[in-house]
């Protein structure tokens, strides 16, 4: 019965290892991100709003591709 037993400690061990890798290897910024999703419906955070002068920035750039 202890050949039994010493069989098991290193699955064990082994299970609890690989457990633990792959928890620790969840990165902290894909934590708590949005896993369910509704067809049409944007369910992730708003987009910051850009500024006057990043608005102007953009046109800017904007018209020099149709040059």
């Amino acid at each position: 019965m202890s050949g039994k037993r010493k069989l098991h400690l290193p699955l064990l061990l082994g299970g609890l290892l690989m457990a633990g890798l792959a928890m620790g290897g969840c990165r902290k910024e894909e934590q708590n991100r949005t896993l369910l999703f509704e067809k049409g419906t944007y369910l992730g955070n708003p987009d910051q709003a850009l500024t006057d002068e990043q608005r102007a920035d953009l046109r800017y750039r904007a018209s020099k591709q149709s040059d």
